[in-house]
């Protein structure tokens, strides 16, 4: 009664304030009326009209704001799903505590635990096709109480097997997932894709049954990929994905550290399954890639840009860890990492040809198609050292494709493989002088240096494409990036000549340590000395900085560690070599200012520093 009361006379203070406030209106239309029939101005009067009509609308709209929050806290959805959760875990709570109590057994139990779970999952899909703002508590109550059922039923009470878990999981988590993709419900697939996961690999830990929780996870990525595709969770596809990756690499690993290789244990781990099923999650995340980039007109984010790598790459590591301890031979794995790399390099040209400007999609499968091809030859031969020729190869190449497709990502891969060639040459140990076969070493260095050349002297006749480039039309406008095509040249051309004066040395003479060490600062100054020459002869102050930095490396190791750690004739043609640095530096270094002096007072054109004279003009 006192409600009614109250709502009665809230309701005619309500209106008594409208009246109030269209009788101050119609007080100020006749004002109006009698001033202007008078011709007085109004201003005053108005003033005191406005200030006298009480804020009736933000008075409404805070009164609707504290309505809002009441509508929220009391008769929204929080409360009653609070209401529902606690009543779906009271009916939960009792059918355990029958079950701890032995009312019941512990199958029967664990069969009404699965069965009630199950109800709240196909009573949340009805809630949800009534637009019922309880519709999300359910399936999420549900989905969760059904992980702890099959977690408890299976490790404590052992009373469900590890195959029917796996089921339990796949088809609960299939219709959440379905739920979630028809309603748009983001909430419901992420609780399916890394809910089920994570149970998945906790069953069993740490020898569960890796095929079905590869097809468990599989089929978290596959919604994944369906979500993103509608536009909903678009981070599911980050998390699932990241789950896989741990799930192989700890299969991987597993399958890498048992002492002995035998059948019991290819059982125990399925040695059988993993490659098929990397193959399969491969070619999945690698198709859908590909459909992506050429059906979409969005530009590629950072999850596409990087996933034919790591998908590719990874999956080929992965393999290869596992091939080595238990088929000895690699033989097999490196052709269908051939295969694999030229999969992607097609890919790559496919797109670059359906979009031509830019060849938006085609620089990530090249990246991932050349790596994998080293990598293939490299596993066929057994040897890293035969992925540098590729490598190499590829990346001159690239700069050429580059210009072609008018790409300036591609280009600048192109400088990444020829650095990343000269990086797994040192690693692999074919630079060392004493390398067990000459021969093949002469072949892989001097690819190399003669690669890396051809790239630098191509890259400094042609200006880089602007256009579509990132790197080039903000971060490196004038190419000095190229530097790393010359430095990675030099450095083969030392090691190519330092084997060979090893191989000689060896031969020929008795003071093998002295000969050598001296030999090599002969070498590097005569390095300084020539790119000395080519920096006067094109007026290049790239070349001529490198050259610089050179010959102040020779003249280092000729006057600290030469100088103290050598002696004899060796020391002698050491110094003398340094010698020759200074004398030609200082000639160039003269040749240079008067030709300075001469182009200002001529006012001749300085070509641009790093290109040849005839890209000059085309560059700037």
């Amino acid at each position: 009664m006192i409600d009614t009361q109250n709502v009665i006379e809230g309701q005619l203070k309500s209106l008594t304030e409208k009246v109030d406030s269209l009788q101050a209106v119609v007080d100020e239309l006749s004002a109006r009326m009698h001033k202007l029939e008078k011709g007085e101005p109004l201003k005053e009067k108005r003033k005191q009209v406005q200030a006298a009509i009480p804020p009736l609308q933000e008075q409404q709209a805070n009164l609707q704001d504290q309505q809002g929050m009441l509508k929220k806290a009391g008769t929204g959805a929080l409360l009653p799903r609070v209401a529902a959760v606690c009543f779906a875990l009271v009916i939960a709570l009792t059918l355990r505590t029958i079950s701890d109590n032995e009312i019941i057994n512990i199958q029967l139990g664990s069969m009404l635990g699965l069965g009630y779970a199950a109800a709240l999952i196909i009573g949340g899909w009805w809630l949800y096709s009534r637009l019922s703002r309880l519709a999300p508590v359910f399936p999420a109550c549900g989905l969760l109480l059904l992980f702890s059922v099959v977690l408890e039923s299976h490790g404590r009470f052992e009373s469900l097997s590890s195959v029917m878990a796996y089921i339990i999981l796949f088809i609960a988590g299939s219709v959440v997932m379905a739920l979630g993709l028809r309603y748009r419900a983001s909430s419901q697939l992420c609780l399916a894709g890394l809910g089920t996961g994570l149970v998945g690999m906790s069953i069993d830990f740490p020898y569960p049954v890796y095929p079905l929780l590869a097809l468990l996870l599989f089929g978290g990525a596959v919604s994944g990929y369906i979500a993103n595709r509608q536009k909903i969770c678009p981070s599911l596809r980050y998390t699932t994905f990241g789950l896989i990756i741990v799930f192989w690499l700890f299969w991987a690993f597993k399958l890498n550290v048992p002492p002995t290789c035998d059948e019991p244990t290819a059982a125990i781990l399925h040695l059988s399954w993993f490659y098929p099923l990397l193959l399969i999650i491969w070619l999945f995340f690698t198709v859908t890639n590909i459909h992506r980039i050429a059906t979409d007109t969005e530009d590629l984010g950072f999850f596409e840009s990087l996933l034919p790598t790591i998908a590719g790459v990874g999956a080929f590591l992965a393999a290869w860890s596992v091939t080595v301890p238990w088929y000895r031979t690699t033989l097999l794995l490196g052709i269908v990492g051939v295969l694999a790399g030229l999969l992607h390099l097609v890919s790559g040209g496919w797109l670059a040809a359906r979009n031509k400007e830019g060849a938006i999609g085609s620089t990530t499968y090249t990246f991932a198609g050349i790596l994998l091809l080293s990598l293939g030859v490299a596993a066929i031969f057994s040897n890293l050292l035969w992925s540098v020729p590729i490598l190499s190869v590829s990346a001159y190449l690239l700069a050429r494709v580059a210009n072609r497709w008018q790409s300036g990502g591609i280009r600048c891969t192109s400088y990444l493989f020829q650095l990343v060639a000269g990086v797994v040459a040192v690693a692999s140990g074919v630079v060392a002088a004493d390398f067990a076969s000459p021969l093949v070493g002469s072949l892989v260095i001097g690819t190399l240096m003669t690669m890396s050349f051809l790239q630098y002297r191509w890259c400094r006749s042609h200006a880089p494409p602007l256009m579509h480039s990132a790197f080039f039309s903000w971060l490196d406008r004038k190419d000095f990036s190229a530097v790393i095509l010359l430095l990675t040249g030099l450095m083969s051309g030392f090691f190519l000549l330092r084997l060979g004066l090893y191989q000689v040395l060896a031969r020929s003479t008795a003071d093998l340590d002295f000969m050598f060490r001296g030999g090599q600062t002969v070498f590097i100054n005569l390095g300084a000395v020539f790119l000395l020459m080519v920096a006067s002869r094109r007026k290049n102050t790239e070349i001529l900085t490198v050259a610089i930095v050179v010959g102040l490396l020779g003249m280092l190791k000729s006057f600290v560690f030469d100088l103290f750690g050598i002696k004899g004739m060796p020391l002698v043609f050491s110094v003398f070599s340094s010698g020759v640095v200074a004398a030609v530096g200082s000639v160039v270094s003269s040749r240079w200012q008067g030709k300075k002096e001469k182009a200002k007072q001529g006012n001749i054109a300085v070509p641009a520093e790093g290109l040849d004279p005839k890209v000059a003009t085309h560059h700037h």
